[in-house]
């Protein structure tokens, strides 16, 4: 079973790889910077559409490999 865990491979696109980056980008500025209520619910709620779009194009672009995931999960 270990070598089939090897074996799976997930796809990241540009963009997923972009949304990573700005995500990273986001939560470095909001524990690093002392931000108002108002800016921190901004960049809360950026954070929150950025994961939403990022598991969208995650499940788009690895269809089989999240099916192969959930079989190896239940096993």
């Amino acid at each position: 079973m270990e070598n089939e865990w090897k074996n799976l491979r997930f796809h990241l696109t540009e963009e997923m790889n972009n949304m990573m980056i700005e995500l990273l980008v986001t939560e470095q500025m909001m524990k690093e910077s002392k931000l108002t209520k108002n800016e921190r619910k901004l960049l809360e709620n950026h954070k929150a559409e950025l994961l939403e779009d990022f598991r969208k194009e995650f499940q788009r672009n690895n269809i089989e490999q999240i099916k192969k995931y959930s079989e190896l999960m239940n096993k």
